[in-house]
C-alpha cells in the first residue's frame, strides 16, 4: 500500500507548509487548492489519506467526506479548520472522518494525528488481505510475508514449480515446509491431482516400507489383503518426504531406487509397479553435514538436491510478524467467536523483540492463546505469555556493563528505550531522539524494531 496524501488547502492558505513537511517525513503528496482539482484528483487516484483545509463552510467539507467515504471508504480523511465547531467535529466523525480539528498553530502537530491516520489505512489493508487469504485457504496455500527473503521465496517457488523436477526445502521446525509443498504442488502440472504428505522420521524401517509401498497379502502376520502404498496413492500427484534427514538409512537406499528407476515393490511382493510421482523433501537438519559424518547417502542426497529452496527462519523476517499477528488474530477470532482486532503498541513490540525458536509455529500458538484470553478488543502484554514481559524489562537492562558495545548497539537500545517510554508513539519517540519521522521509520528498519 502506497504513503500517498492529498492535502487540500485553498489558495495555498492555512495548510501551505503542510505538504514539504509530510514530504520530509518519508510521504508522497499531491496538493491542490481548488473544488474541482480535488474531484478530478481522487478520480485518477486512490489515496491512503485526505487532509481538507478548505475555508469554505462546513457543509462543502461534509459533502468532501461523504463522497471520498462513499467511493473509497478505506480512505482517511482528516478535516481541518479555523473554527472548528464541535457540532460539526461531530457529524464529521459520525460521517467516518478519522480526525476533525481546528487549526494548529504549528502545521507540524498535524503529522502526529497523520502517522495515526496511516498506521490505520496500512492495518485495514492487511485486515483484508488476510480475509482473502483465510476465504482461498481451503484450495490454495498461500505463504504469508512481504519482507525481502519472502519476496524471493515466492519468486523461486513461481520459478520451478512448473518444472516437475524433485526439491529440497530445508528450513527450522515451524518455518511452513509443509506449506511450500503444498504451493508448488499447485502451480504445478499435478495441481489436480493428490498432494500427500509423510513424516520419514516417526517410523522404522519397517513401518516405513508399508506406508510408502504398502504390501501384498501374506506378506506378514495380520496382511490379511493386498494394501497399496503412499507411492502408488500419490500417483501422478505430488509427495512430500518430511524430515529425510531422520529416515533410516535402510531405507535411503530403497527410496533412491524408487527416484531413479522410477518404479516400486510391494513389502512381500516380487513385481515392480511403475509410478509418477514428483518428490519433495524437507528437513530442519543441514543433510551435507549428515553426510559427511556418514548418516545420510550421498547418491540420495545428489538425487534430492536438484533444486533447493531455503526457508528464512521467522526471526530473519520480523517485518512480517505483524501480518502473521492479524492473520492469527482473524483465525483464532473465527475459531472462538471472539471479537478481538489488533493489539496493543506494546504487545506488539515485545512480539517483535522476540526470537522465536519455534518460528511461525511458536507466534501462532501465542495469539491463539492471547485471543482466547482477551476479554476487550485489544490484546495486551498481558494476554501474552510471561516471559515476554519479563523479556520487556531485561531489553531495558541488556548490556549495561558491557564495555566492549559497538555504537550500533548503543543506538538501537536506547531507540527500543524511547519508544517503550511512549507507548510506542513514533511521533513523540522521534521528537524525543531529536530526529525527523522518515530518519526514524529507516533506524527501525534497520534494527528490525
Amino acid at each position: 500500500m502506497r504513503r500517498n496524501i492529498l492535502v487540500v488547502d485553498k489558495d495555498n492558505g492555512s495548510l501551505a507548509a503542510l505538504p514539504e513537511l509530510l514530504k520530509a517525513a518519508g510521504y508522497e503528496v499531491i496538493h491542490v487548492h481548488t473544488h474541482h482539482e480535488t474531484r478530478s484528483t481522487l478520480t485518477k487516484e486512490h489515496f491512503a489519506v485526505v487532509i481538507a483545509g478548505l475555508e469554505e463552510h462546513h457543509a462543502q467539507k461534509q459533502s468532501l467526506l461523504k463522497s471520498i467515504k462513499a467511493n473509497t471508504p478505506d480512505t482517511e480523511v482528516i478535516l481541518v479548520s479555523r473554527a472548528a465547531r464541535v457540532d460539526a467535529a461531530v457529524r464529521a466523525m459520525q460521517m467516518g472522518a478519522f480526525h476533525f480539528l481546528s487549526l494548529p498553530e504549528n502545521p507540524a502537530d498535524l503529522l502526529v494525528i497523520v502517522d495515526k491516520a496511516m498506521e490505520k489505512c496500512f492495518l485495514q489493508s492487511e485486515v483484508n488481505e488476510l480475509r482473502q487469504i483465510l476465504k482461498k485457504q481451503q484450495t490454495k496455500p498461500t505463504l504469508i510475508g512481504q519482507s525481502a527473503p519472502m519476496q524471493e521465496l515466492k519468486k523461486e517457488i513461481a520459478r520451478i514449480a512448473p518444472l516437475d523436477c524433485t526439491v529440497l526445502i530445508q528450513g527450522e521446525t515451524g518455518t511452513g515446509k509443509e506449506m511450500v509443498a503444498k504451493m508448488i504442488h499447485k502451480l504445478s502440472s499435478r495441481t489436480d491431482k493428490r498432494f500427500y504428505a509423510i513424516n520419514a522420521g516417526v517410523f522404522s524401517p519397517e513401518l516405513l516400507a508399508n506406508e510408502l509401498f504398502g504390501h501384498e497379502k501374506g506378506a506378514f502376520t495380520g496382511a490379511q489383503s493386498t494394501k497399496e502404498g503412499i507411492f502408488e496413492a500419490a500417483n501422478n500427484g505430488t509427495l512430500l518426504l518430511d524430515e529425510i534427514g531422520e529416515m533410516p538409512v535402510n531405507m535411503q537406499v530403497q527410496l533412491l531406487r524408487v527416484l531413479q528407476e522410477r518404479t516400486i515393490t510391494r513389502v512381500g511382493g516380487t513385481s515392480d509397479i511403475s509410478i509418477d510421482v514428483r518428490v519433495i523433501a524437507a528437513t530442519h537438519r543441514n543433510l551435507e553435514k549428515l553426510v559427511e559424518k556418514n548418516q545420510f547417502r550421498q547418491d540420495l542426497f545428489y538425487r534430492l538436491n536438484v533444486f533447493t529452496l531455503r526457508l528464512p527462519a521467522l526471526r530473519e523476517r520480523p517485518d512480517d510478524i505483524p501480518l502473521f499477528c492479524n492473520f492469527f488474530i482473524e483465525k483464532y477470532c473465527k475459531t472462538f467467536g471472539k471479537k478481538v482486532t489488533g493489539l496493543s503498541e506494546n504487545a506488539m513490540l515485545a512480539l517483535m523483540r522476540h526470537s522465536y525458536p519455534g518460528n511461525v509455529r511458536e507466534l501462532e500458538n501465542i495469539i491463539e492463546r492471547a485471543v482466547v484470553l482477551c476479554d476487550s478488543g485489544t490484546i495486551h502484554l498481558a494476554h501474552l505469555p510471561q516471559e515476554f514481559s519479563i523479556g520487556t524489562k531485561r531489553t531495558r537492562k541488556t548490556h549495561t556493563n558491557n564495555t566492549h558495545r559497538t555504537l550500533a548497539d548503543v543506538e538501537q537500545e536506547h531507540i527500543t528505550q524511547v519508544l517503550h517510554s511512549v507507548d510506542g508513539n513514533k511521533a513523540s519517540a522521534a521528537k524525543i531522539l531529536g530526529i525527523d519521522r522518515a530518519t526514524l521509520w529507516r533506524k527501525l528498519k534497520k534494527y528490525s524494531l
